[in-house]
């Protein structure tokens, strides 16, 4: 009983605050100061998913929020944004941190599994007018949805946008398995685990066909490197399939072009020590279960070379 009055409770908050929207600023500055503490906290969260599955329902999902200091416009319902706007807790702080300290106007940024675009904007917005941007993500609804983001921010003379997966090899027609969670659409994989499938995170029967390239072959289609001296910062999230994407920028990494990648990937796994191979030294930075994000950073000594 008193389970039941409080998602009432909760499912009520979320409907007055969507009936009236001029009570949504307050809302969301109450939920940035009590989203964590005790007992409030909790409500407050769960009004505030319920809230955002409205959003969501009456696509109505775009808000203004400051991501390391840059306002950018973001679809608020979604796992990277909604937890900042309406708690104030940001996504994967360690990494956003070491955008907003390491680009600079006018370099050169690779987001590979870019998804909706949260990283793809804000280095779009750090890199400026006179910097690039080239973003991959494969999944057709979630390629319109990074599209949008691109245009609401005013990003597209600067940002490129590459709707295929990078591997190993080039194919066309590679099943995508994509995500069954309705604000998590980052779960999508060219290579799924059990526990996803397990859990119905992902299911054998959700896929669509998509095009594989090689990052090798894309960079010198491109010709980005040919105005530029290097690509400054290289970040791949791609669901288990980070070690085939490396292994398709060999070439690249070898001329020592690449100055920093963020990959998320297992600590010692297949994708680090092809990285460490290739000579990149590590750091982790934000971890999620057993992935972590880790920063690898050109040293110059390729093992062997």
């Amino acid at each position: 009983m008193i389970r039941q009055t409080y998602r009432m409770c909760a499912a009520a908050c979320a409907e007055l605050v969507w009936r009236v929207p001029a009570l949504e600023p307050a809302f969301v500055g109450i939920g940035t100061k009590a989203a964590h503490a005790p007992g409030i906290g909790r409500f407050y969260r769960s009004a505030a998913h319920r809230l955002s599955e409205r959003l969501r329902a009456a696509d109505a999902r775009f808000r203004a929020v400051v991501v390391g200091e840059q306002p950018l416009v973001l679809d608020v319902t979604e796992f990277t944004a909604g937890p900042l706007y309406f708690c104030g807790s940001p996504y994967e702080p360690i990494t956003t941190a070491q955008l907003t300290g390491r680009l600079r106007p006018g370099q050169l940024f690779v987001d590979i599994g870019a998804n909706h675009g949260y990283f793809t904007l804000l280095a779009a917005a750090l890199v400026g007018p006179s910097g690039r941007v080239a973003a991959f993500e494969p999944n057709p609804r979630v390629f319109e949805q990074l599209r949008t983001h691109v245009r609401l921010n005013g990003f597209a003379d600067r940002v490129r946008l590459e709707r295929c997966a990078l591997g190993d090899q080039p194919a066309a027609a590679v099943p995508l398995y994509v995500s069954q969670v309705a604000s998590n659409s980052g779960l999508s994989s060219l290579t799924p685990n059990a526990a996803a499938l397990s859990c119905h995170d992902l299911s054998e029967t959700a896929t669509v066909p998509v095009t594989v390239e090689t990052f090798d072959g894309w960079i010198a289609a491109s010709r980005l490197l040919d105005r530029r001296e290097a690509i400054d910062l290289v970040k791949i999230d791609v669901e288990g399939a980070e070690s085939h994407v490396i292994a398709g920028m060999a070439r690249t990494l070898a001329t020592g072009r690449i100055r920093a990648l963020i990959v998320e990937t297992a600590w010692q796994g297949p994708a680090h020590c092809r990285l460490r191979d290739a000579g990149f030294t590590a750091q982790p930075l934000d971890r999620d279960g057993a992935l972590t994000n880790v920063l690898f950073t050109w040293s110059g000594h390729a093992r062997g070379a």
